[in-house]
């Protein structure tokens, strides 16, 4: 549920917020009349942009507050809406945005707690509740606000849990894409070993051969001197211990390559989603997407593609910080194939700074739009591209992170040549 959410971010908001609007919005618009409809109409938007907004959304939440005390709206089961806000925020959100959503959400809790128990008392009525006194109506309101802070409590504890499961622990299926390539890397070890053991062996054998054929050569060199006559028969020998000596040099060459091919075959496209995985388990928010039809590229246009976005997400692990965002988007059109790497990376350093040490000049927006990023990287990139008539291309957009984008617009046609 939570890569579904993270990769539909507004798909996923959007039936969330229509699931609690018609389900809470309808049976407190039965139950307790069209006041708390409107507020739970308030809390469902801030869910539509819980993901996507949360400052947005936290401000919605915060005018649901305001709207239970204008509308002397009765208690109902709004709040409810209110703690899927507070769930999707903590899971998604960055930790001053979690932390101001839930304070937000409190307060939601104790506007509603206080209109209802002192400000007013009728709503009461309702519940079967009349003529309490002042020490049973402190009563109800400390009792009413620890079940609203617990279950505040509990969403947002659960959003944090779902949220570190996702990143660190992953799903059912990301653990079992681990153990099986776990158990690939494994038995790839444990064959490479056999092939170790398999060369040392023959290797030994063809020095062995060798050596012998030097000494059957240095012995002919003394021996013709003497007599003439064995030039040939000597010349016999040392052709056959070099014959046998290449038969052995063949075998193992073979040996070498045929396991190679068998234990190293060239990474695929497909393959980017364990490498997504890991990166997942290093604290990156990735997003992994194909939009348009995809077609059928050959082994050595994918090995190069995969190289490109293997190369970028390199350059992320080594200059963005963990829980940064990062997106690896295909666009396949019907002859060609852009590739997108994206990151937030220089956003998500900067944190926590002041608006002082954020600013930044214009001059800084003119460099992103003319400076060309160069590197041994970004050149080997291009190198790979160029082999199937693409380009590659990076940029850097002030005060957000990095983009490389990598164009293939005649990539099929190239692909089946």
């Amino acid at each position: 549920m939570i890569s579904w959410i993270r990769n539909q971010k507004w798909q996923s908001s959007a039936l969330i917020s229509a699931f609690a609007l018609l389900l809470v919005g309808g049976f407190d618009l039965f139950v307790s009349g069209q006041s708390s409809l409107w507020v739970s109409f308030v809390l469902a938007v801030a869910v539509l942009f819980s993901v996507v907004l949360p400052w947005l959304a936290t401000g919605l939440v915060a005018l649901g507050a305001i709207a239970v005390i204008s509308l002397d709206a009765k208690p109902g089961a709004s709040l409810l809406i209110a703690l899927i806000f507070l769930m999707l925020v903590s899971t998604f959100a960055t930790k001053w945005q979690r932390n101001v959503a839930l304070f937000t959400t409190l307060a939601l809790g104790l506007a509603l707690t206080i209109n209802t128990i002192f400000v007013s008392p009728h709503l009461l009525r309702d519940f079967g509740l009349f003529l309490l006194s002042d020490s049973a109506r402190i009563a109800l309101f400390a009792i009413s606000l620890l079940m609203a802070s617990s279950l505040t409590a509990l969403a947002w504890l659960l959003g944090r849990l779902l949220a570190t499961r996702s990143t660190y622990v992953g799903t059912s299926f990301d653990r079992a894409v681990a153990q099986r390539t776990q158990a690939r890397l494994s038995l790839e070890v444990a064959e490479q070993n056999q092939r170790f053991e398999i060369a040392r062996d023959i290797s030994e054998l063809v020095i062995q051969r060798i050596s012998a054929t030097i000494s059957i050569a240095e012995g002919g060199v003394y021996a013709v001197q003497s007599d003439a006559s064995s030039a040939s028969r000597i010349l016999q020998q040392t052709t056959d211990s070099a014959r046998s000596a290449h038969s052995d040099l063949r075998r193992l060459f073979d040996m070498l390559n045929k396991l190679k091919q068998v234990t190293a075959a060239p990474p695929k496209l497909d393959d980017l989603e364990v490498l997504v995985i890991a990166y997942r388990e290093l604290g990156f928010n990735m997003n992994l997407r194909h939009e348009g039809p995809r077609f059928q590229l050959s082994e050595g246009a994918e090995l190069a593609i995969y190289r490109i976005a293997f190369d970028a997400l390199e350059n992320i692990r080594k200059h963005a910080p963990a829980g940064s965002d990062v997106s690896v988007d295909f666009s396949w059109t019907e002859d060609g194939m852009q590739l997108l790497v994206k990151d937030n990376g220089i956003e998500n350093a900067n944190r926590g700074l002041s608006l002082q040490e954020l600013a930044y000049s214009a001059e800084e927006d003119r460099k992103a739009l003319t400076e060309t990023i160069r590197g041994a990287g970004i050149t080997a990139m291009s190198e790979r591209a160029a082999l199937y008539q693409g380009s590659v291309e990076a940029t850097r957009v002030p005060g957000v992170g990095f983009t490389i984008s990598a164009i293939f617009p005649k990539l099929k046609e190239l692909s089946v040549e």
